[in-house]
């Protein structure tokens, strides 16, 4: 099951009012998706109602109260004054009354008194002459209260009412609905108005909610549909950007084996600097190492360390210097290698920096290393390293400690210790021929230089 973070699904009317102002852009493009094809035979058709206009008397306060109400001369106080006159003057229809309970109502929710919000909406509908405009703004916010409260049951009564009312209905009480059936441990009707909540809103070309990814997303990783899980990932890294849905949709492509896009993903989200843990600076240094791009990997492991994300251990360092080495970035490999060597119990290290002392023609150099490597010990292949002790010392001259290391990685070709016996054998074959054709070259190239220096010293002696 891949690790999701579930986050609270408070739906309040600041949140999820239908009157939300966004600044960002407001129309997306989701072809093929149209309410019909997301509620089928559940489109309500909605009665059409004519509402009443207020009477002369409440159209004059509205008229004093509306400019209190506007963003650019908005004043509660102000406005919750008139409102005060209305309720005091015994002219007003109960259809002026309602709209006045109304915007009690509303200015309550602005000032987050919600519970006086709630007593003057459950007013407004006791009005049988109420705005019938107003009348399903007024069910919706009551279903969003009745969730903030704990009261999911009858928000999802509220919410389905509302629904019923809607012609176009938003995804708002579907997520409350869903959000709703989750609170209630019902998974089976949660998954479904989840669902539903989604693709009303790609039916409206709006953006859907992050909370209606979330919860749709953990309704899908409970039941291993890793699949389904995939396509809302992608959405939400592109309608979200955050670091969470970066990382998470990188362990889905790793769940369903697609290893390039598993590395993308990481990519993408180490390119916008989010990624903050030692663990993710690995797993992106792992899978750049395996898509054989070492100059990456190198550079994201010592980026972690620089900003101390990644602890400058034994382990890191190897990795940071392999990813130079592999590189063929052998001086910045070096003085890493030369670090973590020193920090390890183990001799590998040093064997590797042995071979980049060997590549770089400091033999003696490179022969201390791969000494120090032998005696540390805890070596995954002895054999190996006999041999380059032996190739150090046929460039060294020194025939005799050449030909000893070759007899010695042959004589220890048993000490290769792989469990499947095919693959054990064929690489004991490997080094037997590799370890031979260098002793018989040595031997040969011996005899050559003694057979040199017997003829210098005749020159000389005549």
């Amino acid at each position: 099951m891949i690790k999701i973070l579930i986050f609270s699904f408070i739906f309040s009317g600041v949140i999820f009012s239908q009157n939300e102002n966004q600044t960002e852009q407001t129309k997306f493009d989701f072809p093929g998706y149209t309410i019909k094809g997301c509620l089928g035979s559940d489109l309500s058709k909605p009665k059409r109602q004519v509402a009443k206009l207020p009477s002369k008397k409440a159209q004059a306060y509205l008229k004093d109260l509306f400019p209190f109400l506007r963003a650019e001369t908005e004043d509660f106080v102000k406005a919750k004054n008139v409102l005060d006159r209305m309720k005091a003057d015994k002219g007003l229809t109960e259809s002026d009354k309602a709209q006045m309970y109304y915007y009690f109502a509303y200015i309550d929710s602005i000032n987050e008194d919600l519970k006086s919000a709630k007593k003057n909406y459950i007013k407004f509908l006791s009005i049988e002459d109420a705005d019938p405009r107003l009348k399903s703004n007024v069910i919706s916010m009551l279903g969003q209260l009745s969730y903030s409260e704990g009261n999911y049951k009858t928000a999802i009564d509220y919410m389905e009412q509302w629904i019923s009312m809607e012609a176009n209905p938003s995804s708002l009480g579907f997520d409350i609905i869903a959000a709703s059936y989750w609170q209630l441990k019902d998974k089976k009707r949660a998954l479904k108005f989840s669902e539903r909540a989604l693709c009303v809103a790609k039916a409206n070309k709006s953006k859907p909610k992050e909370s209606t990814y979330n919860l749709l997303i953990a309704l899908y990783n409970e039941n291993q549909r890793i699949k389904d899980m995939l396509p809302l990932f992608e959405e939400l890294v592109k309608f979200y950007p955050k670091k969470r849905y970066w990382t998470q949709l990188s362990g889905v492509y790793g769940e369903l084996k697609e290893e390039k896009k598993q590395l993308s993903s990481l990519e993408a989200a180490h390119d916008q600097r989010l990624l903050d843990k030692e663990t993710e600076y690995v797993s992106l240094y792992q899978l750049l190492m395996r898509a054989e791009a070492p100059l990456k990997a190198a550079r994201v492991i010592q980026y972690g360390i620089e900003k101390k994300f990644v602890k400058e251990n034994e382990k890191n360092l190897k990795y940071l210097a392999q990813g130079w080495h592999m590189a063929q970035e052998l001086d910045k490999a070096e003085p890493v290698y030369e670090k973590a060597a020193i920090k390890s119990e183990e001799g590998e290290l040093y064997i590797f920096l042995g071979q980049i002392y060997l590549a770089t023609d400091r033999y003696k150099k490179a022969k201390q290393a791969l000494q120090l490597g032998l005696k540390k010990g805890k070596l995954k292949d002895p054999v190996t390293v006999n041999i380059l002790l032996g190739q150090v010392a046929y460039e060294l001259q020194d025939f005799e400690d050449a030909t000893k290391f070759f007899r010695t990685a042959i004589d220890r070709l048993s000490d290769i210790k792989i469990k499947d016996k095919k693959a054990r054998e064929k690489k004991q074959d490997k080094l037997r021929t590799q370890a031979l054709s260098w002793l018989t070259y040595t031997e040969k190239e011996k005899k050559r230089v003694e057979m040199l220096e017997l003829r210098i010293k005749d020159l000389e002696e005549s």
